[in-house]
């Protein structure tokens, strides 16, 4: 529907997602305003009665962890850090049932890619842009990051999200614009994973490309495993008899680093004691809810490794599934995977919405999340916009 001869109440609301897709990776303001802007009016119409909630597992599984989180704030370690970090999961939540829920009939699948695509394409080109300009002249060392995304491993979260976008539609959205863009944020995405340097995202793209080969038909699950036997092989070969650098330095290139990060493989001795740690952590705490949301800042490692400790209080627990346990308890990570999972089974026929999107999305999300936390922050956002916009029987597809 042309923007022109919608009404006014659409324009606005069309003009607030704009900027909140358009943005979303860039800039943390103008994220936040629109988010409260268009939560605020999807309470409005279901408090009214013009939004009624689907009832299914989907929306089940979601709110029950939202409960979760906020049970966890008052039975936690501490209530006032919980408290300042449970809005984020509120976010996440609610960002879903607005795509999901809301009558967005203005809209269409294909234009809300378009927006993301060229929101991330102006925010990681900056991005880049940054980095070479400061961090590649080997007087000092930086990495690529979204502004609004923030460090390393949480941009290559968002990357990889996009860079599994793109290849699910790159054959699917072929007119106008998106005939150039699609394929052009592919590639972006694909390079931005290199340079970027996260093992996590690094490690689990392969398996990624080719589960969607699988998915799409493109190949056959014989041939899938040759090719990973073949693949181990190579680079076992390849690890075993070249000499790389074992320590970052200030004068190293992209290319360098990507070499440095990639030979060292899953060895990750400061993780596997964070690990260990949030195991310790949560048998001593609530079992069922969890420390509270946000609390693992109060996590010391220490505690539990006295004398070798390679790290101190934990940020987070580079690991969703270890994190929604030490945080959330056993039920914040059953309703969590009931969420997930439950999208595993979403059919739908259309050649232009691939079913299978959905899979390889999620796939992502829980592969990625054995070395990081990925259902957080702005690309938890991503994710549930996304996820909720294909379920929205409203928005063109």
């Amino acid at each position: 529907m042309f923007f022109l001869n919608l009404q006014i109440k659409d324009k606005l609301l069309f003009i607030l997602i704009a900027i909140y897709l358009f943005f979303l990776a860039y800039s943390e303001a103008l994220k936040n305003i629109t988010v409260y802007l268009l939560l605020i009016y999807f309470l409005l119409q279901l408090l009214i009665g013009r939004v009624a909630l689907t009832k299914d597992i989907i929306n089940i599984s979601i709110i029950s962890h939202l409960f979760v989180v906020i049970i966890g704030i008052w039975i936690g370690i501490n209530s006032k850090e919980s408290l300042n970090q449970f809005m984020d999961i509120t976010h996440i939540t609610l960002v879903f049932l607005f795509f999901r829920e809301m009558n967005l009939k203005f809209l269409t699948y294909e234009k809300i890619l378009q927006l993301l695509f060229l929101g991330f394409s102006f925010a990681i080109l900056l991005g880049m842009y940054i980095l070479f300009i400061h961090g590649g002249d080997g007087t000092s060392w930086t990495r690529l990051e979204l502004h609004s995304v923030g460090s390393v491993n949480r941009t290559s979260v968002y990357i990889v999200y996009i860079f599994v976008t793109s290849l699910c539609f790159v054959n699917n959205y072929r007119a106008g614009l998106n005939r150039y863009l699609i394929p052009f944020v592919f590639y972006l995405s694909l390079i931005s994973v290199v340079i970027a340097s996260s093992r996590m995202a690094v490690f689990s793209l392969p398996f990624i490309i080719m589960l969607y080969y699988i998915f799409s038909k493109r190949i056959s699950l014989k041939n899938t495993l040759l090719l990973i036997l073949a693949s181990s092989i190579f680079i076992y070969t390849l690890f075993s008899f070249i000499d790389f650098p074992s320590e970052i330095e200030t004068s190293m290139k992209i290319l360098d680093y990507f070499v440095y990060k990639v030979s060292n493989g899953f060895d990750d001795p400061i993780r596997m004691q964070i690990w260990s740690s949030v195991i310790y952590a949560w048998t001593e705490n609530n079992l069922w809810f969890g420390i509270g949301v946000g609390n693992s800042i109060f996590i010391d490692v220490a505690t539990y490794f006295p004398g070798g400790a390679l790290t101190n209080y934990i940020d987070n627990a580079h690991n969703v599934y270890l994190d929604m346990l030490l945080e959330r308890g056993i039920f914040g990570l059953v309703t969590f995977m009931s969420f997930m999972v439950s999208l595993l089974f979403i059919q739908n026929d259309s050649k232009l919405m691939p079913s299978f999107f959905l899979k390889i999305l999620v796939f992502s999300l829980l592969i990625m999340g054995l070395a990081n936390i990925t259902f957080r922050y702005e690309f938890a956002l991503l994710f549930v916009t996304l996820v909720g916009a294909f379920l929205n029987p409203s928005i063109r597809k």
